[in-house]
């Protein structure tokens, strides 16, 4: 059957899968285009090193998607993803790409199941016999026995990601010839295939094959002992006593060594290490009126588990312009971008002049495809294939070489007023393995650390804690970013204290739980308004907690055993130094654009950016372009380590990676404010002229009714009519900005074309007009910067939760079973409801795999064996959510903006249903996940 992109019959995923397995033979080519990818634009890229724009590749948006001005009635991209267009970086081929040649290669990455045993080579030969021979061999060392064609990176002089750098501090992208390999799963060396059908039989070959990669004996030593060289301890002491002064390590100096002499950088060690002396006295005393208590917790590794497995497509042009074309779906745009470009340095032989990052939806996130390993492998693929070349991980190659989150190991110990039930002392020593290279591993052990206290105002504590690296495969910032591992564990001796002094848990926790006002472990005021004490009061009022053991006693008859659990959590939001931006474009028939270069990772960014233009332009954005690195040069603004904040051109921190956590409060700010300077400095004035009155006298009176324009006394103005008088008259027809937050948004006044100077909650500032396609940076004056203690305090905003779970376990089998959930969050200002709701469920559903569920090995037998797939590894599923009893409770807010929630919904879920296992039993478990056998084995 043959198929046209005009004809009747066009191929979809949706459509292949709707339509039985003998539709499968056909997805061999020409599957349909959704829709015209646009033409890469070839421009240099600053603040990222030159030459790494971005070119999304995302679908227009769908018609009707839009629920009126600032609300949608579902997703943006809702149509593009259940129709199966073309949006996932697996979707693309080389023909899909205008420009590129058609010819297409395949590859293959061959990685390391045996970190102990040195490489010696390859055994190929099964690709004789499978008349797969591959066109090219890349190694990182050439294979002496290997007679095909073949190039090793050593000759590049390759600069590799901080992310490459191993425990040993060396950076490897593939294993020498001779060494052992860093971690289980590393690459050992990439296969370029001429085309698909020859790569479909080489993986039928070598898959599953032990003997393909070729061990000798045990490898030499390193040439460092494994010392954490990539992760350093974080300390964190907190000491507030009457009649002292008080302390916090991290604001007097940022995570110093108590432990360590003082010294002229560092004269408080002595101090923090006095005070840890007192807290562990605290802890140790004997003294009837005080209970001590403690313990170690752990939790296991973890697999994101995403829709689409990491694939990517990719073309070096060689024809003069250097352009390495990559196609691929990240969270860290501008982090890959730049990545790739500096791994050609002047030193390497191959020239790289400019980098187009096609930007696709990246099919799950999460902290999953933050600083993957991927995108690397790719770049050098395609700088040694002959032409466009792709890559495309199936589900065990994903879960051997994707990002893993963090174990941990906690132990703690708290002293707690037996009469009052007041916390007095804390300590934690956090310990979580992570895998053989670096990824984000030392920031999530920072921010476990962090984490540490949970939301309770303990005034003398201290947290150590070290992401500690292992021969496990790369685990990195997935689902929470070190705040689940923490919770779990402060979460769980928590209810353990209040079964100790027999009191109520949760009342308890509101009698500890932190208020505005009070400070964090690092010494961070909280400046927001706490909602916690009202969490616990509403969870101690709901029948699932009030009816708790009547409702036990009642399943106890029928042979089952019920429990509720309670945990809070006071989880931060952002990192503590954001650098966001955002675009808004007019076009002269009045069609909005949003520009971006954070993207999608399901958590309804596109669709939240897009209604966010409603405040101030009268409707929702008709089109959102996500990931795009490329066009935001035009703030021309640099991040240079020397740099300040009297430069008008420099930012503290330009770019980071997309965060499931990140739009609500960053991103929609900073559209918010591209907004804003639109409407101000375009729409405005041209009312004003067509209206014939100057712009004072209808500034400050003007609103949105209906999608028009009104003031009083004059005739209601359509945003179409708007648009085109701001086109004829040259105004304004484009705003950039660009917004640092470091417990507060840095501001300044900015004089725009058209009326008075702005002041604004930004640090950068570009227009284009109308007319024209040129950018103008606007430069900053009277810059408001971050207070200078802002910088010491790690985190500072805060999204409270509380949920109460209650779980069944059944009489013969043991199988605990959540049966009911009732999360309640404080969100702040809720822009899209149903947004909200499904990250709550998505994240109710991870807490239950991370408590119940899902188990992966690190090192030995884990997923760098490449033989883990869905039949191993239980997410999950529907039927372990009870979704007839699932709620979720906004608090009731009056805040102007929204919070980021994605961890704060996650994080108390797991020692949630912990709590009400141990409820349900008289039975702690300790150590995630919690198995049918575990509670068999406690009740012998």
């Amino acid at each position: 059957m043959s198929q046209t992109p005009n004809g009747p019959f066009q191929l979809t995923r949706r459509r292949v899968i709707g339509s039985g397995a003998a539709a499968v033979t056909l997805l061999v080519h020409d599957l349909a285009l959704a829709f015209k990818p646009p033409t890469p634009r070839l421009t240099g890229a600053r603040p990222q090193p030159e030459g790494t724009p971005t070119q999304p590749h995302m679908p227009p948006g769908a018609p009707d998607w839009s629920g009126g001005p600032g609300k949608a009635r579902f997703r943006i991209d809702g149509l593009a993803k259940v129709t199966g267009q073309k949006i996932y970086a697996r979707d693309f081929r080389a023909a899909d790409m205008p420009g590129w040649p058609t010819t297409e290669r395949m590859a293959m990455i061959l990685r390391a199941t045996t970190p102990n045993l040195a490489f010696t080579g390859l055994d190929l030969k099964r690709l004789t016999e499978a008349k797969a021979e591959p066109l090219l061999v890349i190694t990182q060392t050439p294979l002496g026995d290997y007679t095909g064609s073949q190039r090793d990176l050593a000759s590049l002089n390759l600069t590799l990601p901080f992310s490459s750098a191993g425990a040993d501090g060396v950076s490897q992208l593939l294993v020498p010839v001779g060494q052992a390999p860093q971690f289980y799963g590393q690459p050992v060396a990439i296969l370029i295939f001429a085309d698909a059908n020859t790569y479909r039989r080489a993986k039928r070959a070598l898959q599953f094959q032990p003997d393909v990669v070729l061990t000798g004996g045990p490898a030499p030593a390193p040439k460092q002992p494994w010392v954490m060289a990539y992760s350093p301890v974080n300390y964190l002491t907190r000491y507030d006593a009457p009649g002292l002064k008080p302390f916090s390590q991290v604001q007097v100096g940022y995570a110093s060594d108590p432990y360590q002499p003082d010294s002229s950088s560092q004269p408080f060690n002595s101090t923090a290490r006095e005070l840890r002396l007192r807290i562990n006295a605290t802890l140790q005393a004997s003294d009837p009126h005080v209970l001590q208590l403690g313990g170690s917790y752990s939790t296991q590794v973890l697999d994101p588990m995403f829709m689409e497995p990491e694939a990517g497509l990719a073309w070096l042009d060689r024809s003069g312009t250097g352009t390495l074309n990559l196609v691929l779906g990240t969270q860290a745009t501008n982090g890959d971008a730049s990545d790739s470009w500096t791994m050609f340095s002047k030193d390497c032989p191959i020239a790289v002049k400019t980098v187009v990052l096609n930007s696709c939806y990246p099919g799950g996130g999460f902290g999953g495809r933050d600083v993957s390993t991927f995108p690397p492998l790719l770049a050098v693929t395609a700088a040694l294939a002959d032409g466009p070349v792709r890559i495309a991980q199936d589900r065990y190659e994903q879960f051997q070489g994707g990002l893993k989150q963090l174990a941990s190991n906690i132990t703690q110990r708290i002293a707690v007023d037996a009469k009052t039930g007041k916390f007095l002392a804390f300590a934690s020593k956090q310990v979580l393995p992570s895998g053989g290279q670096n990824n984000y591993s030392q920031f999530v052990a920072m921010l476990a650390a962090y984490c540490g206290l949970s939301g309770y105002d303990i005034r003398q504590a201290y947290v150590d804690a070290i992401a500690q690296p292992s021969t496990g495969v790369v685990a990195g910032s997935m689902r929470g970013f070190g705040g689940p591992q923490a919770s779990f564990a402060v979460e769980t001796l928590v209810d353990e204290v209040a079964v100790a002094l027999k009191r109520d848990p949760i009342e308890l926790r509101e009698l500890n739980a932190l208020r505005e006002g009070d400070r964090t472990i690092t010494g961070a005021p909280l400046e927001q308004t706490m909602r916690l004490h009202e969490i616990c009061r509403r969870a101690r009022g709901h029948a699932l907690w009030r009816d708790r053991e009547a409702v036990k006693a009642r399943k106890a008859r029928e042979g089952i055993r019920y429990g509720v659990g309670f945990a809070l959590a006071n989880q931060a939001y952002g990192t503590g130094k954001d650098g966001v931006m955002a675009e808004v474009a007019l076009a002269p028939d009045g069609r909005l654009t949003v520009r971006t270069n954070c993207v999608d990772m399901g958590n309804g960014s596109a669709t939240t950016l897009a209604i966010s233009t409603a405040g101030w332009l009268g409707r929702n954005a008709h089109d959102v372009v996500m990931g795009d690195v490329g066009s935001f040069n035009a703030l021309d603004l640099n991040s240079d380590p020397k740099g300040n904040w009297n430069d008008p051109r420099w930012t503290a921190a330009f770019s980071m990676s997309s965060s499931a956590c990140l739009t609500a409060f960053h991103q929609v700010h900073v559209t918010e404010q591209a907004s804003r300077v639109l409407f101000e400095a375009g729409l405005l004035p041209a009312a004003a002229a067509l209206w014939g009155v100057p712009l004072a006298q209808v500034s400050g009176k003007t609103r949105w009714v209906g999608g028009h324009l009104e003031a009083p006394g004059f005739k209601a103005l359509h945003l179409a009519a708007l648009a085109a008088k701001v086109q004829e008259a040259g105004l304004t027809t484009a705003a950039m900005v660009h917004g640092l937050y470091e417990a507060a948004w840095v501001s300044a006044t900015y004089a725009v074309p058209t009326g008075p100077a702005l002041k604004l909650p930004i640090d950068g500032l570009s227009l284009r007009a109308g007319g024209t396609s040129a950018w103008t940076s606007v430069l900053r004056q009277d810059v408001v910067p971050p207070r200078p203690e802002a910088g010491l305090y790690g985190r500072s905003l805060y999204a409270p939760s509380g949920v109460l779970v209650a779980v069944e376990i059944g009489p013969e089998h043991f199988e605990p079973r959540v049966v009911a959930v009732e999360l309640m969050v404080d969100a702040g200002k809720v822009l899209q409801p149903d947004l909200l709701l499904g990250q709550a469920q998505g994240g109710v559903a991870m807490g239950i795999g991370y408590a119940l569920l899902e188990n992966l090995p690190l090192e030995a037998g884990g997923a760098g064996d490449g033989r883990w797939n869905l039949d191993r590894y239980h997410v999950a599923l529907s039927g372990d959510v009870p979704l007839g009893r699932l709620n979720i409770t906004t608090l009731p807010s009056d805040e102007p903006t929204a919070k980021g929630i994605a961890e704060a919904v996650l994080c108390p879920i797991a020692p949630a249903i912990g709590n009400a296992i141990a409820h349900a039993t008289g039975k702690r478990f300790r150590a995630l996940p919690i198995t049918a056998a575990d509670i068999g084995r406690a009740f012998g």
